[in-house]
């Protein structure tokens, strides 16, 4: 059985989530209406991750449908964080087909004095690029303030991911 994943986040380039969830397809661009996009949710290494809320009078927020086995949900939601970082929930995703019934995560909490680690931001801008998002949207993420990880280590780790992702995707 499939599920509908919607993606806004670091989940956007799909090598790096196809390595986690492999039956993960890519079903294209969709929008979550009456929604706010920012990288608030503080995440385990002390930075901003990629959050959503809904706003009342928010335009949207652009991400990627994956379709998915239902089988490699559990797993997807341990990697998320479910239940404690993030819950997920359905939402109803506007996309080129019409409407579809989805799923996404919701953060528990959100801190506005966060700001994401460079290789954070890297990743949920080249997936907007990957994916073709509109150019406001992409000089939006852009223009997010973003911090050096004082773990160097980790830094370089994650750098060299992003631009193993980068040449699968090519």
């Amino acid at each position: 059985m499939k599920v509908y994943y919607f993606a806004y986040g670091s989940n956007l380039l799909f090598a790096r989530l196809h390595a986690r969830t492999p039956s993960i397809m890519n079903m294209g661009i969709g929008y979550l209406p009456s929604h706010r996009l920012s990288f608030d949710k503080p995440g385990r290494d002390g930075s901003g991750k990629c959050g959503i809320e809904a706003v009342e009078g928010a335009e949207f927020i652009f991400g990627v449908l994956y379709e998915m086995d239902r089988a490699e949900k559990p797993l997807l939601d341990e990697i998320e964080g479910s239940g404690h970082d993030y819950v997920d929930k359905p939402v109803v995703v506007n996309s080129g087909d019409g409407p579809v019934n989805a799923f996404t995560y919701y953060p528990t909490h959100l801190d506005q004095s966060l700001k994401p680690y460079d290789w954070y931001k890297a990743f949920v801008l080249e997936g907007a690029i990957e994916n073709g998002f509109p150019e406001h949207y992409i000089e939006y993420i852009r223009s997010v303030e973003c911090m050096v990880d004082p773990d160097e280590s980790r830094r370089k780790e994650n750098f060299a991911i992003l631009k193993s992702v980068i040449l699968k995707s090519k």
